[in-house]
């Protein structure tokens, strides 16, 4: 994620994006957002937590050494939420390579349109390996 861009998160949510991944950041606020929340204590910290289950073992011992059982204020993402998705969905292209087949896969799992899948594509930095062989190019000869 671009740094200007993790900027406009609130702090809590900044941190989960820079201990773990936006995928975790969001998977939080959207379940415990706009209440507080303990983290476990870092020697607490169990593969059977409830949490370890729900973001990864790895995730939750990241966050817990951070926080180490401090009680957090965990914001809701209504205002972010259209944010991290969209992130997420530049994460899965670069993971998955942009495929033009994943277009329609990606529209359904994130709930939007095609069309927002590749205006996401096409305003990605252009070192991301991006490939769209169904799109003609406007100005081909």
């Amino acid at each position: 994620m671009q740094a200007k861009a993790i900027n406009k998160l609130p702090e809590t949510l900044r941190l989960m994006v820079q201990l773990t991944d936006y995928r975790t950041a969001l998977a939080l606020s959207t379940q415990f957002g706009g209440a507080e929340y303990k983290f476990p204590r870092a020697s607490h910290v169990t593969e059977s937590h409830e949490l370890a289950e729900f973001i990864g073992f790895n995730n939750l011992k990241k966050l817990a050494q951070f926080w180490n059982g401090e009680i957090i204020y965990i914001p809701k993402p209504d205002r972010y939420i259209n944010y991290l998705r969209d992130e997420r969905i530049k994460q899965e292209l670069r993971e998955l390579g942009g495929e033009p087949k994943l277009n329609k896969m990606l529209a359904r799992k994130y709930n939007v349109t095609e069309r927002w899948i590749r205006e996401i594509k096409r305003k990605m930095p252009n070192d991301t390996p991006i490939i769209e062989d169904d799109q003609m190019d406007l100005f081909e000869a």
